[in-house]
């Protein structure tokens, strides 16, 4: 059974020592997203994400925040409406399918969820679906190694894990990188 993060404690997302162990500008960079670009953030949150991917791309760019608990979107559309940004849409979604056309977005970003899907295969499959040619998915986990917070050790997904089932369904070109002492990305380019 996956390990889902209880929307009660939504909270503990803005933990300050849970800001620094995911560098939010790092991950954006690392990514390499631009203006006027789009991107779906699956399991959005509170948009921790979201909201920074939705400064970069600008008025020219739009951002897909979908998640699977409603209240995780109205506290994140209520930040967005707060920072006054109009380029996002919420969107509540099953966890095994993603309410957007084929080849529709630039990125997927997918921060610290990949390990609670209940078949991360379907999920990986969905969002190589939504990807333009050539276009990226960006995926935060916790590793193994550090217990301060995040699920508990046996929920994790291991790198070697996640790097062979992204190539499992069809992503290339893979880069790994420590974002913090306690988190890693993963990014798969889909093919041209």
């Amino acid at each position: 059974m996956a390990h889902i993060f209880d929307a009660k404690k939504m909270v503990k997302l803005d933990d300050p020592r849970r800001k620094d162990l995911i560098p939010v500008d790092k991950i954006l960079q690392t990514l390499g997203l631009q203006e006027g670009e789009r991107v779906l953030d699956l399991g959005c949150g509170i948009g921790f994400l979201t909201l920074p991917a939705a400064r970069v791309v600008g008025a020219a760019g739009f951002v897909y925040g979908l998640d699977i608990q409603e209240d995780m979107l109205v506290e994140a559309l209520s930040r967005s409406r707060k920072e006054g940004l109009s380029n996002i849409a919420w969107v509540l979604t099953p966890p095994d399918k993603v309410s957007l056309p084929a080849a529709s977005v630039d990125y997927v970003t997918m921060g610290l969820v990949a390990h609670e899907a209940p078949d991360l295969g379907v999920m990986l499959k969905e969002c190589h679906r939504v990807l333009k040619p050539g276009g990226r998915v960006g995926i935060i986990e916790w590793n193994d190694t550090f217990t301060e917070m995040g699920p508990p050790p046996e929920h994790r997904l291991k790198q070697d894990v996640l790097i062979s089932k992204l190539k499992e369904h069809g992503f290339s070109k893979m880069s790994l990188t420590d974002l913090s002492q306690g988190t890693y990305m993963v990014v798969g380019k889909k093919g041209e």
